[in-house]
């Protein structure tokens, strides 16, 4: 069979094969083309690229490899696939007690299999949250998995100032109880706090939106939403050795009106070690 390749980026190749289907070597980044150079783009598993790609399609409960933590609220915190959500969707529903760590869900995979020295560290979501009053997300990576429901990085309920029980962790971080109610990029490295950045964006309630974080091998991250670079890149987003999670945790806070956050996919990719 005949190809017809081009490089990309160093020694990645696309192109053609004689029946027109898209052909990829050496891990090359396929993109949709739409939204500029990010958005749409996913990483190729291959001999240089570890990726994990979860669209829910399966049995969430019996199959999955996620670890679902959830509080102690008695509105019944969950994490389940969404009856009708064609595509796969995952629907998480915090509780409604008025407590951060009684409302919260929260999910991780069950071991730490990722680091940002490896290179090309990516995180990626696509979620929307039926309403945005009395409400805290956090999605990126994280050091634990979740058995001890921490709350990575949140507000520290004063100002625009963060607390973060993480020892190292990076992610957008919505939390109402900041003064000012936006997306939030942030990032501790060893308990060293990353400067957090407002992105000048909020999540639309009801509303899909896609979060990425990209990170290099000394740990400075990049954002990205809906495929555009938000903020400068964050030095000292974490510490580039340290063993790593993928992480989505939501709670009401303060409300007492349950929210649901449903999660179309997760992209999780790195470098694989040389």
């Amino acid at each position: 069979m005949k190809r017809i390749l081009t490089s990309l980026h160093d020694t990645n190749t696309l192109g053609l094969a004689h029946n027109s289907g898209l052909v990829a070597r050496q891990g090359a980044y396929i993109g949709s083309g739409k939204g500029g150079s990010v958005y749409g783009q996913m990483p190729v598993p291959s001999p240089r690229h570890v990726v994990d790609f979860d669209d829910f399609l399966r049995d969430f409960n019996s199959t999955s490899n996620w670890l679902v933590t959830v509080g102690s609220d008695s509105g019944t915190p969950t994490a389940a696939l969404l009856a009708g959500g064609i595509g796969g969707v995952l629907r998480m529903t915090t509780g409604n007690d008025g407590t951060l760590a009684a409302d919260t869900v929260q999910m991780t995979k069950r071991v730490l299999q990722y680091q940002a020295s490896n290179g090309d560290l990516t995180f990626e979501t696509r979620i929307k949250i039926s309403a945005i009053t009395q409400a805290y997300i956090f999605v990126g990576f994280t050091d634990t998995v979740d058995a001890a429901l921490e709350a990575p990085i949140a507000s520290a309920a004063s100002g625009n100032t963060l607390s973060s029980p993480a020892t190292d962790a990076v992610g957008w971080m919505f939390d109402t109880r900041m003064s000012t109610d936006n997306w939030w990029l942030t990032g501790v490295a060893t308990n060293v706090d990353a400067t957090a950045q407002n992105s000048g964006y909020a999540p639309v309630a009801g509303t899909y939106e896609i979060l990425r974080i990209t990170l290099d091998t000394s740990g400075n991250a990049t954002f990205y939403r809906n495929g555009t670079a938000v903020g400068t890149v964050m030095t000292g987003a974490l510490a580039a050795g340290t063993d790593l999670t993928p992480i989505i945790t939501v709670s009401t806070g303060a409300g007492t009106t349950a929210k649901t956050l449903d999660i179309d996919y997760v992209l999780t990719a790195m470098d694989r070690v040389a």
